[in-house]
C-alpha cells in the first residue's frame, strides 16, 4: 500500500488541486490501495490520518517519511520528501524554474525543491508530453509518465447563466479570462485586445481568479468585470454564457481552461504554447503570443459571431485514474 501526501486535498480548488483530486479519486475507485495522510488542519474525507507537525515543511520532510517506513510516497503537487526510499511525484510544470520573474522571490527555493523531487523520484508524473520532455533531463534515474487530466464540467442551464449575468451585470456578450492574477496568463495582451475590440463591438471582459502571495503582482484593471474566485457552479455558468474564452497564456503544464470551456459549449482563443496545443489536439485557434493585433482581430470576430466548438476526443477522469494506476505499477 502506498502513502499519499494529502496536503493537496485541503484548501481552495486551484488547477493543481482539481487535477490531484480527480486523478486520485478515479484511481482509488479502480482499486488503488493507498493510505492518505495530511497535517492537522487539512479537513477532507480522503484523509485517513492526520500527523501532528509544527509546519507544512516539517510535515513533508520529516513526519511523512517517518510515517511511510519504507513504503512508496505519492506526492501529487510538485514537491516530495527527500528522505523517503521510494517516491512518485506529480510535477505539473516547471514555471518557477523557467520563469522566476512570474513568481515571488521566495519561490526560488520552491523551484529547487521541485527539481530535487523530480531527480530523486522513481516515477515522475506530468500532465502532458510537453512537460515530460522538459522533465526528462532532470529525472535521469526515474521513469517519466504522462497522466492527462480531464474535466467534469458541463453546460449550465439558461436559468443559471441568467443568474450569473445578473450577479455581475452582464447584459451583452462577454469574454472570459481565467487565472488573470498569474503573470503567465498575460492579462496585458488580453486587456489590450479587449480595449481595442470594444471600440469596434460592444462586450465585457470577465476576469476569474484572485491574487496569490506566491505570484508576482498583477494590477487589476478598473474597466473589466472582476468575478473573483468562483466555485464550479458559477464557473460553469460564466463559461457557458461567454462568447469566447481568452487564454493568451505564455506557458502551461497542460491547458485545462480551454477544455473546461469546450465542455460548457464555448470556444477558446489560445496562445501558441506546446502543452495547450497538445491538450486541445490542435483543434482550436492558436494565436501568436503577445500579438495584440492578432488577438484583437480574433476577439472581434468571436464577439460578432460566437464560434462553434470542435468535437474534442473524449477523455474522462476514469481514463486519468487508469493512467495513474498504470504509472504506479
Amino acid at each position: 500500500m502506498i502513502v499519499v501526501d494529502g496536503r493537496v486535498f485541503g484548501g481552495r480548488a486551484t488547477g493543481i488541486q482539481r487535477v490531484a483530486r480527480g486523478a486520485f479519486d478515479a484511481a482509488r475507485e479502480q482499486g488503488l490501495e493507498a493510505s492518505v495522510v495530511a497535517p492537522r488542519g487539512v479537513e477532507d474525507p480522503r484523509v485517513d490520518r492526520h500527523l501532528p507537525t509544527a509546519s507544512s515543511r516539517v510535515y513533508e520532510q520529516l513526519a511523512l517519511p517517518l510515517h511511510a517506513r519504507g513504503r512508496t510516497v505519492l506526492s501529487l503537487a510538485n514537491t516530495a520528501p527527500i528522505l523517503v526510499r521510494h517516491s512518485v511525484v506529480f510535477v505539473h510544470d516547471l514555471g518557477p524554474s523557467k520563469h522566476p520573474e512570474w513568481f515571488a522571490p521566495r519561490m526560488r527555493l520552491y523551484a529547487r525543491a521541485v527539481e530535487t523531487a523530480a531527480r530523486r523520484a522513481d516515477v515522475v508524473l506530468t500532465p502532458s508530453q510537453a512537460i515530460a520532455d522538459e522533465i526528462t533531463s532532470l529525472a535521469p534515474r526515474g521513469t517519466v509518465r504522462v497522466v492527462r487530466p480531464a474535466t467534469e464540467l458541463a453546460p449550465a442551464t439558461p436559468a443559471e447563466v441568467a443568474a450569473v449575468r445578473g450577479k455581475h451585470g452582464l447584459a451583452g456578450p462577454y469574454a472570459v479570462l481565467l487565472g488573470w492574477a498569474d503573470p503567465r496568463k498575460d492579462l496585458a495582451t488580453a486587456l489590450a485586445a479587449h480595449r481595442r475590440a470594444r471600440a469596434v463591438v460592444a462586450h465585457d471582459l470577465v476576469l476569474v481568479g484572485s491574487a496569490h502571495p506566491n505570484l508576482a503582482p498583477v494590477d487589476l484593471p478598473a474597466d473589466v468585470v472582476h468575478a473573483g474566485a468562483v466555485g464550479d457552479d458559477e464557473l460553469r455558468a460564466l463559461l457557458t454564457g461567454a462568447h469566447v474564452l481568452l487564454h493568451p497564456s505564455r506557458y502551461e503544464g497542460f491547458g485545462l481552461p480551454p477544455l473546461e470551456a469546450a465542455a460548457c459549449g464555448t470556444a477558446s482563443l489560445l496562445g501558441d504554447v506546446p502543452a495547450v496545443r497538445e491538450a486541445t489536439h490542435d483543434l482550436l485557434p492558436v494565436l501568436p503570443l503577445g500579438n495584440v493585433d492578432a488577438w484583437t482581430d480574433a476577439l472581434v470576430q468571436a464577439i460578432r459571431h460566437r464560434p462553434a466548438v470542435p468535437q474534442l476526443p473524449r477523455w474522462t477522469w476514469t481514463d486519468t485514474g487508469a493512467a495513474l494506476l498504470a504509472a504506479l505499477t
